[in-house]
């Protein structure tokens, strides 16, 4: 039923009372109190519906707010689901990065395995290419060292004796046919030291020279010769070129001279296959005496009294010669010494070559060879001495000759041939050259030279150590004269060259001197042409043969012997290997000696044979 108001309920006077039936009227204090009273239960009725109503709220609202806190619970929890999501993504990706750089890491050092087996392979072929380097280099310093140290006396080889070849026209090099291209000699001025290294210093250095050079007639000829030769000289050139003057062919022209003549080289041993190993250098053993006396025979020029390619010889501290160009040349000179020396050639009317140091003089009286040879005592380019006396001599001229040849620091050949110098003369000669230690060449043919002559010169070979080269030619020494050279001979060992032709001798001479071949090992040239030796001479030098290996030449011209001793020289030239040229043109060895002879060539293949 609806709730009634206090006072509607006490609006009437009276109330009824349920236990009678009689009724009691209400004061305004008791109903004011029981007013009082309701509203006061009304109104703690309203504040407890309101606190209800509140405290509904707050649950609502903490509901509201505990909902809220777990969404953003679950929230956060989907996003460290998430992040834990991404950080496994990402620590797989991680674990696949490490297994490929794993992977990687593997292939890097199998690639670097395969590196290091690389760069070793490398350092081993380096080290293999810089040994064959230094191998080639080492060949290269002991070929040119060989060739540069080498030494000819003066009448060996009396023109310069280094030199090269390069291109004519060398931007109309023909590559195509090679053969057909044309090369100048060149030869070098031996400036300095020959065991220097090139590239030390070039104001010391060998040079090519301020020169054109020289045609060469047989190109192919030339290098099949001195290719090797020419080959080593310029290697060493271009190891570091060194040039006295800038008109000299720079390093560029000595690359394309090597280039060239190696290509030739190459063509050459392509068209003759025994030529197959011409560009090696590492077999050569250097030139002869002979070769290099034959290389004139390969240039074109006209100027055979003059020294080629203006070079000028000059004497070393060791007694030997090199040729040096002018510039070289000028520091050697004592000029006022050298124009007095000139001055008394022409005085005598004579000829003086500075180019080669050469003399050629006639003394027509004791006063003119006085003033000469007191002049000529300290002359220190004169190295060839062709000298005649055109009158007289009396003792005092030859002690004054003598005097120089025991002086003179320089002489090395000396020419007396043609003049009747007689016994004294010999004599004085034969004093000066016991003492004497430069001259290496003496010229006495047509001296009328005999037995006594012959026993002073003799003499004066057994103690002489600096003479190689004696020629006796056309004299009248006999039997005594030839015992006591042949004796001489077993102790001579400086004595290379001998020329006994056209002398008195016979059997016997030849016998002695056979016994002096067996023993002797110096001689290397021995010319007995237009001797009468015979056969039994002929027998006698052919067992020396057998017994002697340094003889490289031997003159047997007209000497009187038949098919005994042809076959007798056949044995021994079948077996000799030192022999290279035999002369024995004149002689009657008939078909059987001509045939032994041919045979004997058959196992001697390095001799060559005249007859």
């Amino acid at each position: 039923m609806p709730t009634q108001s206090p006072y509607e309920i006490f609006d009437e006077e009276t109330v009824e009372d349920d236990s009678s039936t009689s009724s009691f009227t209400l004061t305004d204090a008791q109903k004011e109190t029981i007013v009082f009273n309701f509203e006061k239960a009304e109104k703690l009725l309203l504040e407890a519906s309101e606190k209800d109503a509140k405290i509904a709220l707050l649950e609502t609202k903490e509901k509201d707010n505990k909902l809220v806190n777990l969404l953003e619970v679950r929230e956060y929890n989907d996003k460290i689901v998430s992040l834990l999501l991404e950080i496994k993504e990402k620590d797989d990706k991680i674990v696949s990065l490490l297994s490929e750089a794993k992977e990687k890491d593997v292939e890097m050092l199998k690639l670097q395995d395969k590196m290091l087996g690389l760069l070793s392979g490398t350092r081993e072929k380096d080290d293999r290419m810089q040994s064959q380097a230094l191998n080639r280099l080492a060949s290269l310093q002991k070929r040119a060292h060989a060739i540069l140290s080498q030494n000819f006396e003066l009448h060996e080889c009396p023109f310069p004796r280094l030199f090269i070849i390069l291109p004519v026209d060398r931007p109309r090099w023909d590559s195509a046919d090679v053969l057909k291209n044309k090369f100048r000699l060149h030869f070098l001025c031996e400036s300095g030291g020959h065991t220097t290294m090139p590239g030390k210093s070039s104001q010391s250095q060998i040079h090519i020279t301020k020169h054109d050079g020289y045609e060469v007639r047989d190109c192919t000829g030339i290098v099949r010769k001195y290719g090797k030769y020419m080959l080593i000289l310029l290697h060493w050139l271009k190891l570091g070129m060194p040039s006295s003057a800038s008109s000299a062919p720079d390093s560029s022209l000595i690359d394309i001279g090597t280039d060239c003549l190696m290509g030739y080289m190459d063509a050459l041993s392509k068209k003759h296959p025994d030529l197959n190993n011409i560009n090696t250098i590492d077999d050569y053993e250097g030139l002869e005496r002979a070769e290099l006396r034959e290389l004139r025979t390969f240039l074109r020029t006209n100027n055979d009294d003059r020294q080629i390619d203006d070079l000028y010889r000059v004497a070393t501290g060791t007694g030997h010669f090199k040729w040096v160009c002018l510039d070289h040349y000028r520091p050697t000179l004592k000029e006022q010494e050298q124009k007095a020396f000139e001055s008394a050639v022409m005085a005598n009317g004579g000829k003086y070559d500075a180019y080669i140091g050469k003399v050629i003089v006639t003394l027509e009286s004791r006063t003119k060879a006085e003033k000469f040879f007191t002049i000529l005592t300290n002359a220190r380019r004169v190295y060839e001495l062709d000298i005649t006396f055109d009158w007289d001599w009396t003792e005092v001229e030859l002690e004054a000759f003598e005097n120089v040849l025991k002086t003179n620091k320089a002489l090395t050949i000396l020419d007396l041939g043609y003049n009747s110098i007689g016994n004294d003369g010999v004599v004085a000669l034969s004093e000066a050259l016991k003492v004497n230690k430069t001259l290496t060449a003496l010229d006495m043919k047509y001296n009328f030279i005999g037995d006594e002559e012959a026993l002073a010169l003799s003499k004066a070979l057994e103690t002489n150590t600096t003479l190689t080269a004696l020629n006796l030619e056309c004299n009248s020494i006999g039997k005594e004269g030839i015992l006591a050279l042949s004796e001489a001979l077993k102790v001579n060992t400086t004595l290379s060259t001998l020329n006994l032709g056209t002398n008195s001798l016979g059997k016997e001479e030849a016998l002695a001197l056979a016994e002096a071949l067996t023993t002797n090992t110096a001689l290397i040239s021995l010319c007995l042409s237009w001797n009468p030796i015979g056969n039994g001479g002929a027998v006698a030098l052919a067992e020396a043969l057998m017994v002697n290996n340094t003889l490289t030449t031997l003159n047997l011209g007209f000497n009187a012997f038949g098919t005994e001793g042809a076959l007798a020289l056949a044995e021994a030239l079948a077996t000799n290997t030192a022999l290279t040229t035999v002369d024995l043109k004149g002689n009657s060895i008939g078909i059987e000696g001509a045939f032994a002879l041919s045979e004997a060539l058959q196992f001697n293949v390095a001799l060559t044979l005249y007859t």
